[in-house]
Order: C-alpha cells, then sequence, then structure tokens
C-alpha cells in the first residue's frame, strides 16, 4: 500500500476547482494508494512538474511515485487542455 501526499500546490489547486472534480480526485487518490499500476497512469517525457500523470475527468494530476518508499507526491493539478500534457 502506498501513501499519498497532496503538496501545498496540488492542494491549493484542489480548492479552487469545482466539489464535484474534487470528490473524484479524492476517490482517485485513495485507489492510487492501494496499487499505482492498475490505473491508467502515463510517464512524461518532461521533468516539469512530475514524472508522471493521471487523468481525473477534466483534470490531470502530475504525480512523482517513490517506489522505494512506498509514497504518491500529488505534485499539481490541472485541466485538461490542449495545452496540458
Amino acid at each position: 500500500m502506498y501513501q499519498v501526499i497532496f503538496t501545498k500546490k496540488a492542494l491549493k489547486s484542489l480548492k479552487k476547482i469545482p466539489v464535484e472534480y474534487q470528490s473524484k480526485i479524492k476517490s482517485a487518490s485513495k485507489k492510487l494508494s492501494l496499487n499505482p499500476f492498475d490505473l491508467d497512469i502515463r510517464k512524461l517525457n518532461s521533468s516539469y512538474k512530475a514524472t508522471h500523470r493521471l487523468r481525473v475527468g477534466d483534470y490531470r494530476l502530475f504525480l512523482q511515485i517513490d517506489t522505494t518508499l512506498k509514497t504518491i507526491y500529488i505534485a499539481d493539478l490541472d485541466r485538461r487542455t490542449t495545452q496540458t500534457y
């Protein structure tokens, strides 16, 4: 089981989005803690915000996964647009 940690930036972004998506993102973070590799996680080529991303509805979670510590850091989240990875 993995520990999921939201960074300050991710928590700030989470507060700004609609409540319906907040609950979806919280649900996805619980699923991440069980086994992050069962979900549709994509590895990012660029290490701009994080190493992986997970799509949750219209939003993308940018993640850093530490397999040795079994920790997932949610670095940021952003609305999915043509400009978002």
